[in-house]
């Protein structure tokens, strides 16, 4: 799709390019025509639209928020990163100055370093992080310099984080219990891969999901649970290993990253494989329920999610520093199916 020009979006706004220059450059011009010029370029997906709403709450409180998470080439983070710049710029009460860090190396010391470095800039930071001593002990740090860090998505441990906002994973996990318990009987075990053992969130959705299948679904047995690093590559190795050693799975859990690894293992399987269960929703995902090779999708509202974070960091940076309390905010989480797309 052609790129709409500064002259292109003039022209259908009834006014100058020099008019549009100006508000695009935040000088003199009155708010009604930036909010008729805004309204013009919104129509007709102008690309400076993020930098003519921000000259609109010039006189508004900034706040500087950032965010930390995993690498952009995957789907899930990408997503979570462009909701995040999103709420930020919904704001009407705040003009938000947002950043979005994708980090390649999830190394411990690597994320601490990097929320070091984001807490120079920014008063609230959140965060997705595998749950590490290195990484809670920069939380700790900032905290008692009055740098907020939230969790996002995965809880840590740290006793100096200020909130978290994401789904009950145990709950979340018992749902994917609940599917592997009544979806067709392929055979009579079930896998569970997980991206990282130190994610607090997979943690958890693990539990739950034995945790139901142990009180509902005796006759299954639960295999011990395969580590992807939250790598495609990973979990389609593990997957087609999982295929070829296991051929009386029923079905196979994915809690974290890697999903199109898996979804491609199973594509790539004879006969009837086991049901796929997810725990994200995307292209991707959504393709494979249509095709028949994803079971059922069990996933984040991630709109919701990134404007709820949003809001619990900007009131925090505002609530007085003697009175704030950890913030803990749940979401219900998205059931889809074949059926229920599209």
């Amino acid at each position: 799709m052609k790129r709409v020009t500064i002259a292109e979006l003039a022209k259908e706004a009834g006014v100058s390019v020099s008019t549009v220059n100006r508000v695009l450059s935040g000088k003199q011009v009155r708010d009604d025509m930036v909010q008729h010029v805004l309204s013009i370029a919104q129509n007709v997906g102008f690309y400076g639209i993020a930098t003519i709403r921000s000259h609109l709450k010039g006189d508004l409180p900034v706040k500087r928020l950032g965010i930390i998470v995993q690498q952009e080439s995957m789907p899930f983070h990408k997503e979570l990163g462009i909701r995040f710049k999103q709420a930020c710029e919904a704001r009407e009460d705040n003009r938000v100055i947002a950043s979005v860090e994708h980090i390649e190396d999830l190394e411990p010391l690597v994320v601490a370093n990097t929320l070091r470095r984001m807490a120079e800039t920014f008063s609230a930071i959140a965060i997705t992080s595998a749950d590490h001593p290195i990484v809670n002990r920069a939380v700790d740090e900032l905290a008692d310099r009055g740098v907020l860090v939230f969790t996002a998505v995965s809880d840590l441990s740290s006793t100096g984080r200020a909130g978290y906002v994401g789904l009950d994973n145990r709950k979340f996990g018992r749902a994917a219990g609940w599917f592997a318990d009544n979806l067709q009987r392929r055979g009579t075990e079930v896998a569970i891969l997980m991206g990282t053992h130190r994610h607090v969130c997979q943690e958890q959705r693990e539990m739950g999901f034995r945790s139901y299948l142990r009180e509902h679904a005796r006759a299954l047995k639960v295999l011990e649970a395969v580590t992807t690093h939250e790598t495609d590559l990973g979990a389609y190795d593990a997957t087609s290993d999982l295929l070829r050693r296991h051929p009386n799975l029923t079905a196979i859990y994915v809690t974290g990253g890697g999903i199109r690894g898996a979804i491609r293992a199973i594509r790539e399987a004879d006969g009837k494989p086991p049901h796929l269960i997810s725990c994200e929703l995307n292209d991707e995902t959504r393709h494979a329920l249509l095709d028949g090779d994803l079971a059922v999708a069990l996933s984040h509202p991630l709109a919701d999610l990134a404007e709820k974070l949003v809001t619990t960091m900007i009131e925090e940076i505002d609530a007085d520093r003697a009175v704030r309390f950890r913030a803990e905010i749940i979401l219900p989480f998205t059931t889809s199916t074949a059926e229920s797309i599209f």
